[in-house]
């Protein structure tokens, strides 16, 4: 495997990671407001 491999795999953990914080802050947020 290349490089270029690891590079996406590193990209699209980070992106998983990303979307599930800011979905996590959402939910919080909205919690908090009610």
């Amino acid at each position: 495997m290349g490089p270029e491999f690891y590079n996406a795999v590193i990209l699209s953990f980070v992106l998983i990671l990303v979307g599930l914080s800011l979905g996590f802050l959402m939910l919080k947020i909205q919690g908090g407001e009610e």
